[in-house]
């Protein structure tokens, strides 16, 4: 399976997560996950395993002993949750993520090893039993010495402690998930505790509650477990909590031999940064995200946030299970005014059921959408008000997308899309056009005008003739009118998939992907550029740098195509500075730069790499050049609204593919929104007005 198919099989597994966990007795959760194991001939038998449980702060603490075993020279393999931005950020091994192809490989191998799981007895396996089992998988492939786990939810039960570790690490413990693991702070640790092992160590944290303290002792006694109880390191402008868990991670890391010698290893742990967690997202204004999400965290962030500023704005979003009132009840001390949101997490808590929870004393605004409530914070943080969003990792992860911090998508997000819609309204309200939403979940607007409506949904709008719109969304339509014309493309080559359905043999151009890869070979120099002939959210541009790669890469789409998606584009590699045009008819609107690293076989597009820029280009030689392009191309097919990416290659401009619906969110990323407004009124008083 594909990357897409791989993500959507696992999406269809029960998860706690969202809800919807697996069904049957928690006395199967453990043998579930180990026949799951036995699946794949028990990948977790090759490597030392570390366990982490705790309340708060397991991510920290995983995230550290990772980073100190890797500077120690120690082959490591990282497992965490939740993820903020892709799911393949939970394994990661030597600190890298997995990328998509190797991911695929692993969930097919694991469906494929897993298709008679009921013989089992035990239920379904959830989702994260499987990415469990994925991680342990990669983890014994990729020979890692020592796997961090850090603990789902308990620890007793838990999918991570379904085999035996090397040594376990408890981070403080509160009260969390109390409905599921206990109402007493005692019965939560007592659960939690459950991840260490007779003979092997335990660490902790001093800093543990006295009640919690004591029953480590006693358990730890009873069981023969080796407690170990760490200091908190100083920090300096880190928050306390920090210091905790960094004290706790090094111990135990000193004691496994996983850091480098002293100071080394206290310098590490002084720099060391994990997205989400006291996050600076700006400094000028200050912008602080974090993801704490129950009292005790709460109040550990009111204290840091306390040590830099007196009085904060406060964009506060909870999830369902988590205690609301104890959250804010822990933030007021600080806050100025509370802005109250939700994520688009399907267990996000609404944003009009959080009033009830903040004092009378402080100002509360209700702004359901969290990407007008982050507008709203960005606002009152340039006037002079700190910002902090918190309260919920998964509306922390939108607010690191909002202020443009680096992070892998795993393609392109409703938010992107929905940033045109954004660009249309302010378009509208400086023309005096009505407008209003005309879809429940706003994505669809509508534009009045002499009692006709003009219909814009999400980034594709009514300004292009249907057919000419149609046409330019196929890319191998594209190619063979801009071919015919003799407009400057690279050499390009249609190939249709061999193994389609036989009503489409009149369509197919080899008999087998061998014989194709042989036909390539002999018209083009490698690398080659490999497209879907649809647009695909940029999951459907590769890079193929030989022959062998090329034919897997072939063999994957075509595999994983569906009924009537058969074509795909072999083109020539033009190296080169790339570019995108914005046009109506023959007139060019707007130019600008894809600035930027690539990463090659993934996403060739500069704009989607964590360090891409959108720089507009100014007047001059280029932008005359690029309008001469836009002259030719406007005969070629009727579009009211497009875009055109370019290379500028050692023979001059080269047409890479027209976009009929483009985004602008890259660009107003980069630029603000002023110039796409602009572009949306010059249309609209084109074709509307």
């Amino acid at each position: 399976m594909d990357y897409f198919r791989a993500k959507r099989f696992l999406d269809t597994l029960p998860d706690w997560e969202t809800g919807t966990p697996p069904s049957g007795p928690l006395a199967d959760y453990l043998p579930r996950m180990r026949a799951l194991l036995a699946r794949l001939d028990h990948p977790q038998r090759a490597f030392h395993t570390l366990i982490v449980g705790g309340t708060n702060g397991k991510g920290t603490v995983s995230s550290l002993v990772a980073s100190l075993a890797l500077h120690a020279r120690r082959r490591v393999g990282l497992y965490t949750s939740p993820h903020l931005h892709t799911q393949r950020e939970r394994i990661r091994i030597d600190g890298e993520i997995i990328d998509k192809d190797k991911w695929a490989e692993a969930v097919s191998t694991l469906y494929d090893a897993t298709r008679d799981f009921e013989r089992e007895g035990l239920g379904l396996f959830s989702k994260f039993e499987a990415l469990t089992a994925l991680a342990a998988h990669f983890f014994a492939e990729s020979q890692v010495e020592w796997a961090i786990f850090e603990v789902g939810l308990g620890g007793r039960y838990d999918a991570t402690n379904a085999w035996d570790s090397r040594a376990a690490i408890l981070t403080r413990v509160g009260l969390d998930h109390v409905g599921i693991l206990g109402h007493t702070i005692e019965e939560i640790a007592a659960d939690k505790v459950h991840i260490a092992r007779s003979g092997r160590p335990l660490f902790t944290t001093a800093s543990q509650a006295p009640e919690v303290t004591k029953l480590l002792q006693r358990t730890c006694s009873d069981r023969a477990i080796e407690l170990h109880t760490a200091s908190a390191l100083p920090q300096g402008a880190r928050t306390a909590h920090y210091g905790e868990n960094a004290g706790l991670a090094l111990a135990a890391a000193r004691h496994l031999g996983l850091t480098p010698e002293p100071p080394a290893d206290e310098h590490l742990v002084a720099g060391h940064v994990w997205p989400g967690r006291f996050e600076e997202a700006s400094a000028d204004p200050l912008v602080i995200l974090d993801g704490a999400h129950n009292p005790q965290a709460a109040q550990g962030l009111a204290s840091s946030l306390g040590a830099r500023r007196n009085r904060w704005t406060l964009i506060v979003g909870v999830g369902a299970g988590h205690d609301a009132q104890g959250l804010i009840e822990a933030l007021a001390p600080v806050a100025e005014q509370i802005i109250l949101t939700a994520s688009d997490h399907p267990k996000a808590v609404p944003a009009s059921e959080l009033t009830q929870f903040v004092p009378e004393t402080i100002a509360a605004e209700v702004v359901p959408s969290f990407s007008a409530a982050l507008q709203r914070g960005q606002a009152c943080a340039a006037a002079g008000s700190p910002l902090c969003v918190t309260g919920s990792l998964f509306l922390v992860a939108r607010a690191r997308e909002f202020f443009n911090l680096p992070c892998e998508r795993d393609s392109i997000t409703e938010d992107m899309a929905l940033e045109n819609l954004q660009c249309l309204e302010i378009a509208c309200d400086e023309l005096g056009l009505p407008h209003q939403p005309f879809s429940d979940e706003g994505s669809l607007i509508r534009v009045e005008h002499r009692a006709r409506p003009f219909y814009f949904w999400r980034n594709k709008h009514p300004f292009n003739d249907y057919m000419g719109a149609r046409i330019a969304e196929d890319k191998a339509f594209q190619h063979e009118i801009f071919a015919r014309l003799g407009l400057p493309v690279p050499h390009t080559l249609q190939v249709f998939n061999p193994l389609a359905d036989p009503r489409f043999d009149r369509y197919k151009t080899h008999r087998t992907i061998d014989e194709m890869v042989a036909d390539i070979e002999r018209q083009f120099a490698f690398p080659v550029v490999v497209k879907k002939y649809r647009s695909s959210l940029a999951q459907g541009v590769f890079l193929a740098h030989q022959p062998s790669a090329l034919a897997q890469r072939l063999q994957s789409l075509f595999q994983n195509s569906a009924y009537s998606d058969n074509i795909v584009l072999i083109q020539a590699y033009v190296p080169g500075p790339e570019y995108r045009v914005v046009a109506t008819q023959d007139q060019l609107l707007l130019a600008y730069g894809k600035e930027g690293e690539t990463a090659g076989q993934q996403d060739l597009n500069p704009l989607h790499q964590e360090d891409g820029r959108a720089v507009r280009i100014a007047e001059g030689a280029l932008l005359d050049s690029m309008r001469s392009l836009v002259a030719q191309i406007a005969p070629a097919v009727e579009l009211g609204f497009y875009a055109v990416d370019l290379i500028d290659s050692s023979e001059g401009l080269r047409i890479l593919e027209l976009n009929p619906n483009p985004f602008c969110y890259f660009y107003n990323r980069d630029n603000g929104r002023e110039d796409f407004s602009a572009i949306y009124r010059q249309l609209l008083e084109k074709y509307v007005l």
